[in-house]
């Protein structure tokens, strides 16, 4: 009984502290306060993570999931605390660990090490296995007074010193999935090496943003990975495939190339794209006329010519130097030629009608030119459904 109420004014009385936290007025709050705050909250954050680990890893050896009724301790945390599954895992595998390295515990739970701190320590116990009892309390007094990145590097260089080098890193590895509506899903490992040149590579293309532009840190991600990849099939000496170099096929009719809703626009493989995405294509692309029967038979197959020529491609390159959206600098190499009036409108292929545009503003405009035409997209869309002779991009 005595141990029962203990536990419940202890977390009684930690609610009672949040609760009056939460309550209070911080409009007088100088800023030094607020700083101190702060540090104070992380602190008992991390002074919090360490109990809970030390109680969760005490939870499983009691068979607690057993008791409660769940399969696991990461289901229990799951359902009982409403813990993402993948979040759930990952506590249960720190508080493992945790256990097993009592010297990082105490520190952990005493305010030595931030909890960030900590789990760098533990991630380095998981990696190294019995190597890291021996070195634990000496990497624990290093780790101290240094912040969370400094830890990462000197743990980082003591994995090195006693983990013997992998010829290979089985982990490595890419998924890549496609959903029913055609949306991709990518998920993966990258090495360290694979990881600082994507990352290189996304910082050099994600900044700066346009004043107006409204995507977040993971949409830009996104469309420089498409602009990584396109730029690839575009202006790399790739390997032929069949005497062509890859490329991507889109197949379309002349209502949907003249932004009339009904029409087909998919690619070789049956994705629909959607109208305004596939005029900002053949705004910029090599096309070829394929002439159908009334049976579908093929009838002619006109020669592939790109909408913009080589030598006009330079001297509009040579006028705008970069993306001309205001306040958008994106570099003439990541940018598409675009015609003010579509070419499949009747505009003419001049510099006069060209302009350079990034791909994202590219795009943003035919969406902008869509939604002024009120075009309206049918409710199915049958991929075999036959129409006008389509043209290829």
């Amino acid at each position: 009984m005595i141990r029962t109420y203990v536990r419940y004014n202890v977390m009684s009385g930690l609610r009672s502290a949040l609760e009056e936290w939460t309550g209070e007025d911080l409009a007088d709050r100088s800023v030094d306060d607020l700083a101190e705050d702060l540090a104070e909250l992380e602190l008992v954050a991390g002074l919090i993570e360490a109990e809970r680990a030390r109680r969760l890893h005490l939870f499983r050896a009691k068979k607690g999931p057993d008791i409660h009724g769940y399969p696991s301790a990461t289901a229990f945390l799951a359902h009982r605390c409403r813990i993402a599954t993948g979040r759930a895992r990952r506590l249960v595998a720190t508080a493992e660990t945790a256990a097993a390295c009592p010297t990082v515990s105490r520190a952990w739970a005493a305010g030595d090490i931030s909890a960030d701190q900590a789990r760098r320590l533990l991630e380095a116990a998981e990696t190294a296995g019995e190597v890291f009892a021996s070195a634990e309390e000496t990497l624990v007094d290093i780790v101290i007074p240094l912040d969370a990145d400094d830890t990462a590097r000197a743990v980082g260089y003591w994995l090195h010193t006693v983990v013997e080098p992998r010829i290979e890193d089985s982990r490595r590895g890419v998924s890549m999935s496609q959903t029913f509506n055609g949306m991709g899903r990518i998920d993966g490992w990258l090495t360290p090496l694979a990881y600082q040149a994507l990352y290189i590579a996304f910082d050099t293309l994600t900044a700066p943003p346009a004043p107006d532009d409204p995507r977040t840190p993971r949409q830009r991600r996104h469309d420089a990975l498409e602009d990584l990849a396109r730029n690839y099939l575009e202006n790399t000496d790739t390997p032929t495939v069949g005497g062509e170099r890859p490329h991507i096929n889109i197949v379309c009719d002349l209502q949907a190339l003249a932004g009339v809703a009904g029409g087909r626009h998919e690619t070789e493989d049956g994705d629909i794209i959607d109208i305004p995405t596939l005029r900002a294509l053949a705004c910029d692309s090599a096309v070829s006329r394929i002439v159908l029967g009334s049976d579908t038979e093929i009838i002619d197959v006109g020669r592939r010519t790109r909408t913009i020529p080589a030598a006009l491609r330079r001297a509009v390159i040579a006028r705008d130097r970069h993306c001309t959206h205001p306040g958008c600098r994106r570099r003439a190499r990541w940018c598409d030629v675009h015609h003010d009036q579509h070419w499949a409108d009747g505009g003419p292929t001049n510099a006069e009608n060209c302009r350079l545009l990034c791909r994202y503003h590219h795009t943003l405009l035919h969406r902008r030119e869509a939604a002024a035409r009120q075009d309206t997209y049918p409710t199915q869309v049958t991929p075999l459904q036959r129409g006008p002779p389509p043209v290829v991009l």
